[in-house]
């Protein structure tokens, strides 16, 4: 079975409600959508890490393995989701600068899978003012034809070309906050953030930071915090570490081949019948790390998802866990993931 981390930060509690006398309409509103949170759950094959929601005391259940779409345009992240969704895979990972969420809502309205036996992750750019935050917020729900997303993060420590900083960090965050606690995403988080940066937010956070979501793969378990943006503080503080390019797809040729034909991964792989991918995979969701791999091959895709009827042993694991190549990517160096070094224009 999978690992689950213990969570260490506190929820908010919940509002009281009753049926009984006059409620204010935001008031029923936030308990109408705790109560169809509270009914909300996945398939029971499917399998899940927990993490801490906005407004439950009880862990939302997120799946280990899911459907990546960053640089798919929004046909092909529809083909994609269309194909996964139909093979079993019940989360798909999206963004509002991928372009393509229009694309997730019409393969997901075209499922016919009711909303809560599937998982939707969004994103929001960072550097965002309260108001630019939450029009960004509700252009997602609105691209996604959703009245809610399962987890919304904010998608970098700053704007992707350097405007932010702590107090505009602070100020976005609190946006999210308000616009979850309406019912609109059952848990918040990040994502390319280090520690400096999310101790920014929790110093005025009323809400768990639920996930952050950074590149991890073999080749970077031994690697420094800069690399990693400090994954060993996220877990200790119950914050869930969750890997995007977890293929290191984006990297740079011969890296970015490394974990599907290399010669560690598929030599494991050989043990188990299982392909090279299929290895480095096991090795983040065997840890508890959710996975959201990319393709639109059926082929792929199902190998992607047969994750879970095989095992790797101690030995294999420390031998994936000591490897150093392929290195991070798209940082300034193999040992900087180029996250926490952000040079910030700073505005509030």
């Amino acid at each position: 079975s999978a690992s689950i981390y213990r969570f260490a930060q506190l929820s908010p509690s919940p509002p009281k409600c009753s049926l009984e006398g006059a409620m204010h309409p935001a008031r029923l509103i936030s308990c109408l959508c705790l109560v169809a949170f509270a009914a909300a759950d996945l398939p029971d094959e499917v399998p899940t890490v927990q993490i801490r929601g906005v407004h439950l005391k009880d862990p939302v259940k997120m799946p280990l393995f899911g459907l990546g779409t960053w640089q798919y345009n929004s046909s092909r992240t529809e083909l994609a989701v269309d194909l996964a969704f139909g093979m079993g895979y019940r989360h798909v990972d999206t963004a509002l600068i991928y372009g393509n969420q229009k694309g997730v809502g019409a393969a997901l309205k075209r499922s016919g899978l009711s909303r809560e036996e599937y998982f939707v992750t969004s994103k929001i750019p960072g550097g965002l003012n309260h108001s630019a935050t939450i029009a960004a917020l509700d252009s997602c729900l609105e691209d996604l034809g959703l009245a809610y997303v399962d987890l919304m993060l904010i998608h970098f420590p700053s704007s992707f070309d350097g405007k932010g900083g702590p107090k505009a960090r602070q100020q976005e965050w609190l946006a999210l906050e308000a616009w979850a606690k309406a019912g609109k995403a059952r848990a918040i988080g990040v994502s390319h953030h280090c520690q400096r940066q999310v101790e920014d937010i929790l110093q005025v956070s009323t809400v768990p930071i639920a996930v952050n979501q950074v590149q991890y793969h073999v080749g970077m378990g031994a690697a420094p915090n800069a690399a990693t943006d400090d994954k060993a503080y996220f877990q200790s503080h119950g914050i869930l570490y969750q890997s995007f390019s977890p293929l290191c797809g984006p990297c740079n040729p011969p890296d970015n081949l490394e974990l599907i034909n290399g010669s560690l991964v598929t030599s494991i792989g050989a043990a188990h019948n299982k392909t090279g991918s299929q290895v480095a995979l096991r090795w983040l969701v065997q840890q508890g790390i959710p996975v959201i791999p990319k393709s639109h091959i059926s082929k792929h895709l199902k190998e992607n998802m047969d994750l879970f009827d095989f095992a790797l042993s101690a030995e294999e694991m420390q031998r994936l866990s000591a490897a150093t190549s392929p290195a991070v990517g798209g940082g300034p160096s193999p040992n900087d993931s180029g996250d926490c070094g952000v040079a910030e224009q700073l505005q509030i």
